[in-house]
């Protein structure tokens, strides 16, 4: 039995072994050491497996000449298949010294395969071999350029503007278009790493997809032809803009001829089939400039244009017409159209004074198109009444440029009535119409009931009157007398102080309220935990800052806590917690998470400025 167990780990192990040696990824040279100037070929071969995603070294103190030459070979012994692929580069040493050509890697067998670092040293030639390192260096640079010359004329890029002249804020539409002749082998095509800035443009890429070519005649020849890269531009100032050249790093194989052979006519067919072997050339492909003549804006302008260009419609809506005070409405101006639409800043309201309203959500549904920048942008104002009564809100007005009819175009909402009752919120904001406030005072219970016990005194025989006990009770009455007239007077002052009281109680008050929106935070009821919080901080403001609720507003009480010495990012921290609040509140959404962090940040808020408003 145990000689059974080892057979089958030796055997278990065997296998191991054959399974991990069976994918192999090695690194070779055909020659080491060699001379400055002399060419090196590095061959990186995969055995037993089938690989991608082939990452080669960077060759770092090596010029590459050629490469990577891939070759696949597949053979069959005793039944058994096996196959190897090959990359093979071309080297040149550029100076003296020891050098290391890294590991490179491929994907194989679900796993990551690297060769071995190989150690190659440069050493000096002799006069001979420099003077023969030199005359191919010579060759090496004629046949780049003549290799240069060929790729010049069968591939090139293009670019084609929708129009050279154009006013500020149009759209510009830039097409980068590669041609390459339908013999020629293009190997690689990326983008150069120095893109062109477009000065004094807004950008924006076009999605392309993947390049797909079509068949086009340039000057009677035919040419595979794909989009490379599009994008909008529109000039943000006027003059003469220059589109810079965009260029885009090709590699291209030609079939080069032996040299000994037909020395001076390397490339008279270099897509000749009888050529001796593939040599990999690069080229950068420059799409050149464009200049594009930006004319400036009419001067009528009118008031309400804010930078708008193309052509835009403009629509407004309340989402109700019926609110209660403290109790948001949302108000949506949606402007639309093809244009300059990210551009757009929101628009100017003219609100009654007692409607408070916060920095507009900016809502975008804009799509990037082959014809520009087109769809929705809409700016959600939110708009809190403070007081009961029936408000007008005035039309908005828009005007943006038309570039077609060379027009300013003016578009105009509708009037607004908007009708508030009386809400039922703490203090809600309450006022008494037709009295000032410094004639509202708060009167206290100033009559207080005496009880009178009936009943005849009777002097006490056993000598109680000058006893401790007697002291003591003699004097107890007017010492309880003396600390219930200090306590009246205090209670007095604090009835007749309700800005003090409200700032004593106000941290109970707030955590009360804290408290409550944490259960409704368990329930998941968004409307009333927001609606909670929005009392919480609100409250504990004008409870702590000593003004009226109605007459609280996030100015007022920006301007309170700086008099209070409370700092700048505490300030911003309280405002736009009490934004996110009153838009979540209004929106009656939001996931579990972020009422959670909003009730994290009310209940830190607070505390922090209770150890600053004392």
């Amino acid at each position: 039995m145990s000689k059974a167990i080892i057979l089958i780990c030796s055997i278990i192990v065997f296998i191991f072994n054959q399974s991990e040696s069976y994918s192999q990824f090695t690194a070779s040279v055909n020659q080491n050491p060699v001379t400055a100037g002399e060419q090196l070929q590095v061959t990186f071969s995969l055995s037993n497996a089938s690989g991608s995603n082939f990452r080669a070294p960077s060759f770092k103190g090596f010029s590459v000449l050629m490469g990577p030459s891939t070759s696949q070979q597949m053979s069959i012994v005793n039944g058994q298949m096996s196959q190897s692929v090959s990359y093979t580069y071309v080297l040149q040493a550029n100076a003296e010294g020891n050098y290391t050509i890294g590991s490179a890697s491929i994907d194989a067998n679900g796993k990551t395969l690297r060769t071995n670092p190989i150690n190659v040293l440069v050493t000096k030639g002799s006069p001979q071999q420099q003077q023969k390192q030199q005359q191919q260096a010579n060759q090496e640079k004629t046949l780049n350029k003549q290799a240069s010359d060929v790729i010049s004329k069968n591939l090139f890029l293009r670019l084609n503007v929708s129009k050279k002249e154009c006013f500020l804020g149009d759209q510009v539409i830039a097409t980068y278009t590669l041609y390459v002749h339908p013999e020629l082998r293009l190997m690689q095509l990326v983008p150069s790493q120095n893109a062109p800035t477009y000065n004094g443009f807004w950008t924006q890429d076009i999605d392309i997809g993947k390049l797909q070519f079509h068949t086009e005649k340039v000057n009677g020849v035919l040419f595979n032809a794909a989009v490379v890269k599009k994008v909008v531009l529109i000039p943000q100032q006027s003059g003469k803009l220059t589109i810079e050249p965009f260029i885009f790093e090709t590699v291209c194989r030609l079939m080069v001829q032996n040299p000994q052979r037909r020395r001076h006519d390397f490339f008279d067919n270099f897509f000749s089939s009888f050529a001796d072997n593939y040599q990999d050339f690069k080229y950068n492909a420059s799409s050149g400039a464009v200049t594009i003549n930006v004319r400036p804006l009419p001067q009528n302008a009118p008031a309400d244009f804010n930078g708008g260009v193309g052509n835009l419609s403009l629509k407004a809506w309340l989402d109700k017409t019926k609110t209660k005070t403290n109790d948001p409405v949302n108000l949506k101006i949606q402007i639309s159209g093809n244009g300059n639409l990210k551009l757009l800043e929101p628009l100017a309201l003219k609100l009654p004074p007692d409607i408070e309203t916060y920095d507009p959500k900016i809502n975008d549904n804009i799509s990037v198109t082959g014809t520009g920048v087109s769809g929705t942008r809409t700016f959600e104002y939110l708009l809190v009444p403070r007081h009961a009564g029936e408000y007008k809100i005035d039309p908005v007005g828009f005007s943006y440029f038309n570039p077609g009819n060379k027009q300013y175009i003016r578009l105009k909402t509708q009037e607004f009535q908007l009708s508030v009752e009386q809400g039922t919120g703490q203090d809600n904001g309450q006022f008494i119409s037709g009295v000032s406030k410094e004639d509202i005072k708060y009167i206290g219970k100033d009559i207080r009931f005496i009880k009178h016990i009936s009943g005849e005194l009777s002097k006490n025989s056993d000598g109680f009157y000058g006893s401790v006990g007697f002291i003591a009770l003699s004097v107890l009455p007017v010492l309880s007398f003396f600390i219930f007239f200090i306590y009246m007077k205090r209670q007095q002052k604090l009835e007749g102080n309700q800005v003090l009281l409200k700032n004593r109680r106000a941290t109970k008050v707030a955590k009360k309220r804290l408290t409550q929106a944490g259960e409704f935070l368990k329930k998941a009821d968004s409307g009333k935990f927001h609606e909670e919080v929005s009392h919480a901080l609100w409250g504990y403001l004008s409870d702590k800052l000593g003004i009226p609720y109605a007459d609280l507003t996030k100015d007022s009480a920006t301007v309170a806590l700086k008099a209070k010495n409370v700092d700048e990012e505490k300030i911003i921290e309280c405002m736009d917690t009490i934004d996110n609040c009153e838009f979540a509140r209004f929106a009656s959404s939001g996931s579990r998470v972020e009422m959670k962090n909003l009730y994290d940040d009310a209940v830190r808020i607070i505390t922090g400025l209770e150890g600053v408003l004392k």
